[in-house]
């Protein structure tokens, strides 16, 4: 899939809290347990099942200052990471009837 086609959006079994800027994602059926940092948490945001990966990159590059390729890199590579670990996933469609939200 294409990161312009592929849409975002947190799994179903996960939790999230948001203490102080930190996102805390509790994945229920494995019992594990992600902080996210400040930056992390405003990506982990962005991800709302109606955005695709490069509207997530677009909305980070509006709100982060630096590099633009290194910061486009690091998006990528990031939201990589949360599906690799199962706490969101990718569609070619956008999901329907999933939680906005932050957490």
């Amino acid at each position: 899939m294409s990161r312009k086609c592929t849409f975002v959006a947190k799994g179903i079994n996960v939790a999230c809290r948001t203490i102080d800027g930190d996102a805390f994602i509790f994945r229920e059926d494995t019992r594990d347990l992600m902080k996210l940092d400040r930056v992390g948490s405003f990506i982990w945001d962005q991800i709302n099942g109606l955005r695709t990966i490069d509207q997530v990159v677009e909305r980070c590059c509006e709100f982060f200052e630096g590099n633009e390729e290194e910061i486009v890199a690091a998006i990528i590579e990031f939201v990589a990471t949360l599906v690799e670990s199962g706490v969101v996933v990718e569609s070619d469609e956008p999901f329907k009837g999933v939680m906005a939200s932050a957490c």
